[in-house]
């Protein structure tokens, strides 16, 4: 298979992975948020940390201190996504999570790294969207909404993180820093925490296990496709998700999404996709 094939399955993998992730953190709703996340970053965790132990990776070339940032920032974002799937239909949250490339532009263009071109024409598209979504006939839950950008803003931050980290970190050690210090903040919080666990945790263990895996399988094919193709495709491919997640809305939640909110959904994904290609071609 070549590198293009590669590309292409990477491609494909990665929005439908995202996607029934989502699907699986909507079937975990009466579990704590905390195990959701414990599961989506502990199983990460184990299992990429043992494929790199089987290749022998150097651990002890870690600077485990230049992670700390990093973490923060991504365990923020993926945090804040989790909570908006709970809260509003997947496929919106999917699309408001997805507006990192513009939050990443805007504050580039703040901090005086890029200049203001016709991408801003997007990010004028995408909050007219985001007014339509939140807009009280739409019937979506505000927070949810907030949570779905803020996921996207802290995502935006961590990828100017992880480009400064990047200097003399790996990709492997930043990932494997990122799950192991998500993963034992999380183990603390639930060992010191007051929230406890239901007594129905056993029957929401398959969802659980769903978070964990698709969401390391949509890990592993977004760092193969970024390998493999340009940013700008990659965001174009990933759009495929929040078609996914409408249809899981409709067909196997049975949500009922206001015209409203899918109208607003579909403008923001426009959005997102006219940034891209005009990215693409800069």
């Amino acid at each position: 298979m070549d590198n293009r094939q590669q590309a292409i399955g990477l491609m494909m993998l990665c929005p439908m992975s995202l996607a029934l992730m989502g699907y699986a953190v909507k079937l975990s709703h009466h579990v704590p948020v905390a195990l959701v996340l414990l599961a989506r970053f502990g199983i990460s965790a184990l299992v990429y940390g043992t494929w790199l132990g089987l290749r022998g990776f150097e651990f002890r070339s870690i600077r485990p201190t230049r992670h700390v940032l990093r973490t923060a920032l991504g365990f923020s974002s993926v945090a804040c996504l989790f909570g908006a799937i709970s809260m509003i239909p997947l496929s919106t949250a999917l699309c408001l999570s997805y507006t990192v490339p513009l939050f990443t532009y805007v504050i580039s263009v703040a901090l005086g790294h890029l200049k203001a071109d016709i991408r801003f024409v997007y990010v004028a598209i995408a909050i007219v969207a985001i007014a339509l979504i939140v807009r009280p006939s739409a019937d979506i839950n505000l927070l949810g909404a907030c949570l779905g950008l803020a996921s996207a803003f802290f995502g935006a931050l961590a990828l100017f993180e992880i480009k400064r980290i990047a200097k003399t970190e790996g990709s492997d050690a930043i990932l494997i820093m990122y799950f192991l210090y998500s993963t034992l903040a999380l183990l603390l919080f639930s060992i010191f925490g007051t929230q406890r666990l239901e007594d129905d945790i056993t029957a929401s263990l398959p969802a659980l296990i769903g978070v964990g895996l698709f969401g390391l399988a949509y890990q592993f094919s977004l760092v193969g496709s970024l390998a493999r193709a340009p940013v700008a495709t990659v965001s174009l491919a990933l759009l495929a998700a929040v078609a996914i997640g409408y249809g899981i809305d409709i067909i196997a939640l049975g949500a009922q999404v206001s015209g409203w909110a899918v109208l607003g959904t579909a403008l923001l994904a426009a959005s997102i996709a006219g940034y891209s290609l005009t990215d693409r071609s800069q």
